[in-house]
Formats: structure tokens, sequence, C-alpha cells
């Protein structure tokens, strides 16, 4: 298992809309906002392949313009 803090930045992106994107291999959960730069959430996947395509999936979402990894661990 590995899990990660991400930083989904865009300055309209919704908790909802991160909430609702279906992951094939992860579950995400919404830590909390962080001001002028987007949301923080809480990634737990099965592979590394399985966080690099949500990854590429939150980047495809409406109003999001950047995706940062926070913290990683395996």
């Amino acid at each position: 298992m590995i899990e990660t803090l991400i930083l989904i930045e865009g300055r309209n992106v919704t908790k909802d809309s991160l909430r609702s994107l279906s992951l094939s291999n992860a579950k995400q959960l919404v830590v909390g906002d962080a001001p002028g730069f987007g949301v923080i959430l809480h990634l737990a996947a099965t592979t590394l392949n399985d966080v690099n395509a949500a990854m590429l999936d939150f980047s495809k979402i409406e109003g999001v313009s950047g995706t940062t990894v926070l913290m990683l661990r395996s």
C-alpha cells in the first residue's frame, strides 16, 4: 500500500469534483482546503503506477492547474 498527500492546485477546484472521481486501484480522501492554492487530499493506492494514474486523472478535472506530491510513503 502506498499512501500519498497531494496538493491539487486550481482556484475553482471543488472538493466534490475530487471526491466523485472514480479511481481504478486507489482511494482518495479530501483532507481540506489549501487557501489560495487548491485542495489537499490523501490518496491510498496499491502500486506507484496507480498513484501516477490517479495524478493524471486529477489533472484532467476542469479547473485543475497542477498536481503536487507533498508526501509519499510505502
